[in-house]
């Protein structure tokens, strides 16, 4: 899912239905972009959900992988 030109309030909401409606094909990818608050609520709502969360690649920091934790 790509946040570029979202809101923060939209991607609170935004992020939370996504990691719903896919918590059966993890891992997948949230593009945040380079916005610190970006990256923060994406963490914030996957730790709700007991998800991991990484860069896609140190090249890459806009970019998270959210995985389950219970591997």
């Amino acid at each position: 899912m790509d946040l570029h030109g979202k809101r923060h309030d939209e991607a609170e909401i935004l992020t939370s239905y996504f990691i719903e409606n896919n918590l059966d094909y993890l891992p997948v990818e949230i593009i945040t972009g380079n916005s610190v608050k970006m990256k923060e609520i994406v963490n914030r709502i996957a730790k709700k959900y007991r998800l991991s969360t990484e860069p896609k690649n140190y090249y890459n920091l806009g970019c998270l992988i959210l995985r389950s934790t219970s591997n």
